[in-house]
């Protein structure tokens, strides 16, 4: 089983880095998540709380999940490159000012964004949602963000904290989601399909608890 899931990571990882790399060919903003991957994939090392699964396929599975969506975004090659960064500065104390020289300011504040804690300080619940639908990027990004979470808690979470993983979809994630679809109409497809995907698993959640 560990030889199997060390194997499906390694070919998210693979073909992630040539779908990146043949999408620079012709479109040179797409060295971005590029960048992002090999800057974020150094500080992921770890394992998940599985005790199994690289650390790292969370933020690899969701940069392949974002990659469907790259018709329906307005910045498609930073929105993978967020989804590849977003718990870096969180996690590794790595300042939001690095992510922005390694990257572009853009994608920092995306980052920024995502992070509910840095360096001993908390932001709100109110004000963590309030400042992402405002953002183009981290809206979609945390959306992809719990449903890979969603995704991956079952047989790993107890039953309460997957349920509190569910009534956050649907008290704080979904509703940001939908005023974030106000504010970016031009996404208006993939936040629908971040919404139909998330709904349906906390459905298939809820039967099994």
């Amino acid at each position: 089983m560990k030889q199997q899931i060390q194997e499906k990571h390694q070919k998210l990882l693979i073909s992630l880095r040539y779908w990146l790399l043949g999408a620079a060919a012709t479109d040179e903003r797409y060295h971005l998540p590029l960048i992002a991957l090999e800057y974020a994939q150094k500080f992921h090392t770890g394992v998940r709380k599985d005790g199994v699964t690289p650390e790292f396929t969370h933020q690899l599975t969701i940069a392949h999940y974002l990659r469907t969506l790259i018709g329906a975004v307005i910045h498609p090659a930073e929105t993978i490159a967020v989804g590849l960064t977003h718990d870096v500065c969180e996690d590794f104390d790595v300042a939001f000012e690095e992510i922005e020289r390694i990257c572009n300011s853009r994608i920092a504040n995306s980052t920024k964004l995502l992070t509910k804690v840095h360096r001993g300080v908390k932001i709100s619940k109110d004000a963590y949602f309030n400042n992402m639908l405002e953002d183009p990027i981290a809206s979609i990004v945390k959306g992809a963000d719990r449903i890979h979470n969603l995704q991956s808690m079952i047989g790993v979470f107890s039953k309460e904290k997957q349920k509190e993983y569910i009534s956050e979809a649907e008290t704080d994630i979904i509703p940001m989601l939908k005023k974030a679809r106000r504010n970016f109409p031009k996404q208006e497809l993939a936040y629908e399909n971040i919404k139909l995907v998330m709904l349906s698993q906390i459905q298939l959640i809820k039967a099994s608890l």
